[in-house]
């Protein structure tokens, strides 16, 4: 067989297919020198066993060529004493230190680190497909470890629940597992002695979860902690085993970090039930401490609570707060939600003086514009009919800021006299709801009518438009016209 002559990318790819493909002792004989001698003729030797891969489809879906893709690969696989890695063959001998994809243009032989761990999982020829797995299994080479955690990162991403991953009953949103046990891609990390390793970026979270299945919490601290606190709450709300779960519970009452803290504090306070167990078990508190009567109150830390807010100024010193770290609607539902759970009778009364103190300031501020934000949000509360916000409404005397919200709010909070006189004959009433029924509901609007004996004032249903005749169309596909130049028509 003639070769080129010079030693080119193009003439070491010819002949190493001549050595894999047509078994030719010349060529293989001049591979085998080529790699060994090192420097550039191993590395045409290399980015030409590359071009064959490539040649050959590899991992391309159903174009992939495996009766020429084999024979490279078993070539990769070759023993290499040279190689400073695990295993010592060529593969791990030549591969870059990340799997990055090669670069954009024209294809230079680059290696494809990340299809060697998709082959190691779907490649139709078993006893290869085995050899890929038993090197990922125990490979310090560090492309091939970023191969891994990308492959990692993508299934540990919470997404969708995946059907047939999680145990009977139950559901996760990690694509690691079936039927609750490690899929053949967690089998490979979790033998790989090499992993986890410490994250290159603070803000990997995802790659957490590889931390917690290993058991290794001394890593954690080296991710961003505000969002691992966040990441691990997530984790907690999908199926997981047991063990994982566990250490998860465990971090979440570890953390140092006060921007890990503040993170499970927030959470605690929308009501999130892990990170109000997390708060209370490992005694955290808001870095804010305009925030912490709430905290305490949210938490259920009752004892705590009473020391903190003596005079019941919970939602006044939210206003005065510096950093508004929850929307203030969330916080009124939070509040009100503990009042319909049976606190204590001091606590209930502390809470219902503050709601009832939201009146605005002398002086146009950010805590003036905080109460009125706070204001809306338990006007909003009452026109859905929750008992303690309508009880906070008539009591404190608050009025909405545009008028025509006066009649529906005097209604649905049954301030009968004051909407008679404002509306005698419920005309403006109905006028009101005709012209803004999107903003009401109409079974609440019903409720209170039925409750109080009073007329239903929502208006009827406004009745479809008629249709003409002659705003019809046509019933046929023919065109009916027979001027200009049209035709068609019936014959």
């Amino acid at each position: 067989m003639l070769f080129r002559r010079w030693r080119t990318p193009e003439r070491a790819q010819d002949v190493l297919a001549a050595a894999l493909y047509e078994g030719n002792s010349r060529a293989c004989e001049r591979i085998d020198r080529w790699w060994a001698a090192g420097g550039a003729d191993r590395d045409r030797v290399w980015r030409g066993a590359w071009f064959l891969l490539t040649g050959a489809y590899f991992r391309f879906g159903n174009h992939e060529r495996p009766e020429r893709v084999a024979p490279v690969l078993e070539f990769l696989l070759e023993a290499d004493p040279t190689s400073v890695y695990r295993p010592r063959v060529r593969l791990t001998a030549c591969l870059p230190q990340t799997a990055a994809e090669p670069p954009n243009g024209v294809y230079q032989g680059d290696p494809k680190v990340r299809e060697l761990v998709d082959a190691a999982l779907r490649f139709p020829d078993a006893p290869l497909r085995q050899r890929l797995t038993d090197l990922l299994s125990v490979t310090d080479q560090p492309g091939l470890l970023d191969a891994l955690e990308t492959a990692f990162r993508s299934r540990a991403r919470l997404g969708p629940t995946y059907v047939g991953a999680a145990p009977l009953g139950h559901e996760t949103r990690c694509d690691l597992w079936l039927d609750g046990e490690p899929n053949s891609f967690l089998k490979i990390v979790y033998a790989n002695p090499h992993l986890p390793r410490p994250p290159a970026q603070p803000d990997d979270v995802d790659l957490a979860l590889l931390a917690l299945l290993k058991d290794r919490p001394d890593l954690l601290p080296a991710f961003e902690q505000g969002a691992l606190a966040r990441q691990l709450l997530k984790y907690l709300d999908t199926w997981l085993p047991a063990q994982v779960h566990d250490r998860c519970r465990r971090a979440l009452r570890d953390l140092s970090s006060e921007v890990g803290i503040a993170a499970v504090c927030d959470e605690a306070v929308l009501g999130e039930p892990e990170a109000v167990a997390a708060v209370r078990d490992a005694g955290y508190r808001p870095p804010d401490p305009a925030w912490t009567p709430l905290f305490l109150l949210i938490t259920r830390q009752f004892a705590a609570y009473r020391e903190a807010d003596p005079d019941g100024r919970v939602l006044q010193l939210l206003c005065a707060a510096d950093v508004e770290r929850i929307e203030e609607t969330a916080v009124i539902g939070r509040i009100l939600a503990i009042l319909s759970a049976d606190p204590p009778d001091d606590v209930a009364a502390a809470v219902r003086r503050s709601l009832r103190d939201l009146g605005p300031t002398d002086d146009l501020s950010v805590e003036d514009l905080r109460r009125r934000w706070m204001r809306r949000a338990v006007l909003a509360r009452a026109l859905k009919l929750k008992r303690e916000a309508v009880a906070a409404v008539v009591d404190a005397g608050y009025l909405p800021e545009d008028d025509q919200e006066l009649l529906p709010l005097l209604f649905l909070t049954e301030q009968f006299e004051r909407y008679d006189r404002e509306d005698p004959d419920g005309t403006k009433l109905r006028a009101v709801l005709a012209e803004k029924r999107h903003r009401y509901e109409r079974k609440y609007v019903r409720t209170v009518a039925k409750r109080a004996g009073r007329p239903d004032p929502w208006p009827p249903d406004e009745p479809s438009p008629p249709r003409s005749r002659s705003s019809s169309p046509h019933a046929t596909t023919w065109p009916s016209s027979l001027g200009g130049e049209s035709f068609g028509g019936h014959f």
